[in-house]
């Protein structure tokens, strides 16, 4: 505590009437209060022009006595003074005059706020005054004061209190003197993956009771994968590997997000490759250095993070909310340029192995490519955490039969039906779509944490199942009313087929989602016309400000 002696407050006993608190000693030597008037009293304090300043009342609150200058002539003495009554003890015999002085305090000790946490709704934290603290407030800001202030008393003050969780918040704690301290910021806001679920919730208030309906209108029939879905579903959930998931199905259109820019240009030419410059192989422009990356929410994984698809570069409108034809993909690129192995419908493969992950796709080599050289996804502080993307190769040698481990893998002349093929295709009546990644080195991640730690970066595809689940048909029904529908042919991550071919050879084929909409084969060698997007993941810590609509998209904070 600082102290300065800026006023000073003289008492000399000589005219006017003051009641006082007399402690006095008498000749018994027994201490003794009672109140009497006292005559002749005379109070001068000393101003800041350093003049004295007639009085007629002990000073209260922020002043001391000083007892080096505090004078009785008979000897008596002050013995006690309450700033906060102005009330002063003596001890004397008989009469005495004395001069009193008090000194203000110039406290510029600001409070002190320890342990302040945020949980939910709530608010706890220590706050503590050398001298004695006054009140406390909540303001959205740093610089603009409460408008309302909670009183407090004390040096000591446990404050804990509910606030509302939709913005982010400083507080502002004073002291008697004036002194305050604010607070570093305070983020009330929910994490992202619960703004969307409560945002989808039919109005619930909480997170718990979002999760309630969504799972409560999620049944063994609803929905139903056999048949496409051209209105807005909203969400449903499903398991993952990681626990509850929640994805959107059909004419969705508030399931919208911007995050990242674009860090040059880049343009994807003829022979499948990313350029940052128009190399004159029939290269088209993708998107200017400077550009926002728009994103399509498919589902929030069982960890809270936020699955989302490449949407491109441009905002939607109020007439491209739901579907969006144009500026959607990365460009065309083939899944791997060879398709004669079965191996070859492996986002990583080893020939002569099942699950092996010795050598990059096409189109890992493009997707990486594209995500750490052209965009800021991979900046230090990102958002995009590490995350499963699945590319099941679990097969069957028959087509109605059940997905697993070959116990005689062959790279050719055998016929292979791949698990995703085996749920959406083997009973096209009851599709059984599934968000789990039954083997291990299938489960393509940056880290072991999740997966099979082989990614250079974490981006991947969408899968089969997921696109099947947003409400694609899984055979021939069209459907251009989901939010996944672009009106362009594009790459799943999930194997479909290896197939024989009657003179010799063979044709590996990935699952993609046809310019109808529907899911369809392609041969993996197919670079003519089969669009890229990527597949990223926020983190479950994300904050999200926005309300996914085309006119109000989410915005990561």
């Amino acid at each position: 505590m600082k102290k300065k002696i800026k006023t000073t407050l003289f008492v000399f006993i000589i005219i006017g009437v003051i009641v006082l608190n007399i402690t006095y000693k008498n000749k018994n030597e027994v201490t003794k209060t009672k109140q009497r008037n006292q005559n002749n009293l005379a109070i001068m304090i000393k101003g800041d022009s350093g003049e004295y300043v007639s009085s007629n009342e002990i000073p209260k609150g922020n002043y001391v006595l000083n007892e080096e200058k505090t004078i009785c002539e008979n000897g008596g003495k002050v013995v006690s003074y309450n700033n906060l009554t102005g009330q002063i003890g003596f001890s004397f015999l008989g009469s005495d005059r004395c001069s009193l002085y008090f000194d203000k305090i110039i406290d510029t000790q600001k409070p002190v706020i320890s342990n302040l946490k945020i949980n939910g709704k709530t608010i706890t934290a220590t706050l503590t005054d050398n001298q004695s603290l006054l009140a406390y407030g909540f303001s959205t800001s740093n610089t603009l004061e409460p408008t309302s202030w909670t009183s407090i008393s004390g040096k000591t003050y446990n404050l804990s209190t509910t606030i509302k969780q939709d913005r982010v918040y400083y507080l502002w704690v004073k002291d008697n003197t004036g002194n305050v301290i604010i607070s570093d910021v305070l983020d009330a806001r929910l994490e992202g993956w619960k703004t969307i679920l409560i945002n989808n919730g039919n109005g619930a208030a909480t997170v718990d009771a979002a999760k309630a309906y969504i799972e409560g209108k999620t049944t063994s029939t609803t929905p139903n994968f056999s048949t496409v879905a051209t209105t807005n579903e909203g969400m449903y959930s499903a398991p993952d590997d990681l626990g509850t998931s929640y994805y959107f199905r059909g004419a969705v259109d508030n399931n919208w997000l911007k995050y990242g820019k674009y860090t040059k240009d880049m343009y994807n030419c003829n022979n499948g490759t990313i350029s940052a410059t128009d190399t004159g192989n029939s290269c088209t422009k993708i998107a200017s250095s400077g550009d926002d990356i728009y994103w399509r929410i498919i589902r929030i994984n069982g960890d809270g993070s936020i699955r989302m698809i490449y949407s491109g570069i441009t905002p939607p409108t109020e007439s491209t909310k739901v579907i969006k034809t144009e500026d959607t993909s990365l460009g065309n690129s083939p899944f791997n340029a060879n398709r004669d192995k079965a191996e070859y419908v492996g986002y990583m493969y080893t020939i002569g192995e099942q699950h092996g992950t010795s050598k990059s796709s096409d189109i890992k080599t493009y997707l990486e490519d594209w995500y750490a050289n052209y965009t800021d996804l991979n900046k230090v502080g990102t958002k995009i955490i590490d995350q499963i993307y699945c590319n099941d190769r679990t097969a069957s040698t028959s087509e109605s039969g059940t997905a697993g481990e070959i116990s005689s893998w062959a790279s050719t002349g055998t016929q292979y039906a791949y698990g995703a093929g085996l749920r959406l295709y083997g009973d096209s009546s009851k599709p059984s779509p599934s968000l789990k990644c039954t083997n291990a080195n299938d489960k393509f991640t940056t880290t072991i944490a999740k997966g099979n730690g082989k990614l250079s970066y974490s981006v991947g595809l969408i899968t089969a199942d997921e696109v099947n689940m947003a409400g694609a048909d899984n055979q021939f029904n069209s459907n251009a009313s989901y939010y996944l529908y672009i009106g362009s042919d594009y790459w799943t991550g999930s194997p479909i087929a290896y197939s024989r071919k009657q003179f010799g050879g063979g044709e590996s084929r990935e699952f993609g989602v046809y310019d109808d909409g529907r899911l369809g084969a392609y041969d993996v060698s197919n670079d003519d016309g089969s669009m890229v997007r990527g597949v990223v993941s926020l983190s479950s810590e994300s904050k999200l400000l926005g309300s996914g609509t085309y006119n109000d998209v989410y915005v990561v904070s």
